[in-house]
């Protein structure tokens, strides 16, 4: 007898087919503001950071005076990439094709051949980035008109102060890929519904077979909570979370007990600020936790996500970490829908459904005119 099999699926989400389906349908894959494109550990010890995001080639260094430059990969004399085999010297970083050398600025001050004492012509200068360094994270400012940062950093000010004085402490760290739009993680604030379904299993080995939890989401575009405060900030947006409990095999009538006492006394707090940087602040009995998550472009569908989890001091280090992997396993839980769906601007929506025409109209903010031609083929 023939044996019955199942047919091929020829769906793939990383096809050039499907990719340009989605970007018919997504914003540009690039949004205005800041973005964490490596970490002060890659520039440790004169190292050079190469780095291929935005729909651009960077190099970030450190000089000897502490300051970092993100400037474009290409030097202007002769096109080598001043990453594979550029060498810091001092405050500089040196070419290593014909040793041309440039600042954090992206100015060329030296050319150790040049025999003309004029000035070096302004095409000699490289595209220097605004920078800014806060916990051990490197920012740079991307704007597709060119434009001077719009906002600064803040949220992280409470937070670094705290690992400073030695109130909290670095936990975890995860380092994650997805092949979707950036926007994506953010447009979860608008649909609480969600939490119902790929979040209803408890996101815990095993126990995710037969433990459900009931979730609760509000969200506010246009603050943030900054030093625990909620304000009005025309670039972040507020989500608030909470569980009321686990049940047996998603039973309300089967709650897991304590478990909603539990859950009663954890609060969570979710700040975009901007389009790809999210600030979480966990409140339990424990103890308080903050999370900071970094979304980077490295196309339009391909983002490298990094998660540094921090505890106050008297969270015992086991808890932080499983709250971590409880942290990573639910963003798990939404992988599959995100790198397979596509963007409607006009979604087909009904009563009880999120507010996803308010998160559309807060994250249009990111795009500027020029946002659309800096996607070229990738």
């Amino acid at each position: 007898m023939p044996v019955r099999k199942r047919s091929k699926d020829y769906h793939d989400h990383n096809s050039k087919h499907f990719k340009a389906l989605r970007a018919k349908h997504f914003p540009p894959g690039f949004p205005n503001g800041w973005h964490c494109v490596c970490n002060a550990t890659d520039l440790a010890d004169g190292q050079v950071k190469s780095i291929s995001a935005l729909g651009t080639y960077m190099v970030a260094f450190r000089g000897q005076d502490g300051k970092v430059g993100v400037m474009h990969a290409f030097c202007p004399h002769m096109g080598a990439h001043l990453g594979m085999g550029g060498v810091v010297v001092g405050n500089l970083l040196q070419c290593p094709f014909h040793g041309w050398s440039f600042d954090t600025s992206g100015e060329c001050q030296h050319v150790p051949y040049r025999r003309c004492s004029r000035e070096m012509p302004e095409s000699s200068r490289l595209k220097a980035y605004e920078v800014r360094e806060h916990l051990e994270r490197i920012f740079i400012w991307f704007d597709a008109e060119g434009r001077p940062p719009q906002w600064e950093l803040i949220c992280h000010q409470r937070l670094e102060a705290d690992v400073e004085s030695g109130s909290f402490y670095l936990a975890a760290i995860r380092q994650m890929e997805f092949d979707q739009h950036c926007c994506e993680m953010h447009m979860n604030s608008a649909d609480p519904y969600h939490f119902k379904t790929l979040h209803a299993p408890l996101p815990l080995p095993v126990l995710e077979k037969f433990l459900t939890a009931d979730h609760t989401a509000t969200q506010e575009y246009g603050k943030g909570v900054v030093n625990e405060e909620l304000r009005d900030e025309w670039h972040m947006a507020s989500f608030e979370e909470r569980t009321h409990g686990l049940f047996l095999f998603g039973h309300p009538s089967l709650p897991v007990p304590l478990s909603a006492t539990i859950s009663k006394s954890i609060e969570t707090n979710v700040t975009f600020e901007g389009p790809t940087i999210v600030h979480f602040r966990i409140k339990t009995p424990l103890g308080v936790l903050r999370q900071v998550k970094t979304i980077l472009p490295i196309e339009p569908f391909k983002q490298y996500v990094e998660a540094r989890w921090y505890a106050e001091k008297r969270v015992p280090r086991i808890i932080a970490c499983a709250l971590a992997c409880i942290g990573g396993r639910a963003l798990e839980q939404d992988r599959e829908v995100w790198e397979n769906k596509v963007y409607h601007k006009k979604p087909v929506l009904v009563a009880g459904d999120g507010a996803f025409l308010d998160f559309i109209r807060w994250y249009d903010q990111f795009y500027s005119e020029k946002s659309k031609a800096l996607c070229y083929d990738w």
